[in-house]
């Protein structure tokens, strides 16, 4: 079934979600879950992983005129062939995202020498694609597509458990 993405008003992507839904599609604003700083320690927030973006599948051809007429739709996103169908890594990013139901958990990490490996968590595999790590914030930039994709980096949260060496029995 073929995937569409809009952008939005910020904050408005539960009321974009109702609108897709009344048209029949199946939409997804995805959330990631945050650590932040609280009373007892590191808390767990939830957050919109892409403020403003909102993906839906529809089996038939959505009807974009009615969809644009909605106040907080601002654009429907295409690619420089005006397509608006997603596809390539695009299309894998939003399957990668429906799988984990549209919310990415944090992921627990160890450090590894210089870097970090991934060892529970949605981002299990994605070492290679890691750009930066924020460790003040818990946080690392992943890419997700390339040059040519409408989605290249996300920011997700981590949490450090052991090194690996105190892994080994």
């Amino acid at each position: 079934m073929p995937w569409y993405c809009l952008f939005c008003k910020g904050g408005q992507e539960q009321s974009v979600m109702r609108m897709l839904e009344e048209r029949g599609a199946r939409p997804l604003a995805p959330l990631a879950v945050h650590l932040r700083p609280g009373r007892e320690g590191m808390e767990k927030t939830r957050q919109r992983l892409l403020p403003g973006y909102v993906f839906f599948e529809q089996e038939d051809a959505p009807d974009w005129t009615g969809i644009g007429r909605h106040s907080a739709v601002l654009r429907v996103l295409h690619y420089k062939d005006e397509q608006p169908e997603l596809r390539g890594e695009d299309l894998s990013f939003v399957r990668w995202l429906k799988m984990h139901e549209g919310l990415i958990d944090v992921s627990e990490v160890v450090k590894v020498g210089t870097k970090i490996a991934f060892v529970s968590g949605p981002l299990v595999g994605m070492e290679g694609q890691v750009l930066k790590v924020n460790k003040g914030r818990r946080q690392v930039q992943v890419a997700v597509g390339g040059e040519e994709d409408l989605f290249r980096t996300m920011w997700c949260s981590i949490e450090y458990i052991q090194d690996k060496n105190e892994l080994q029995p």
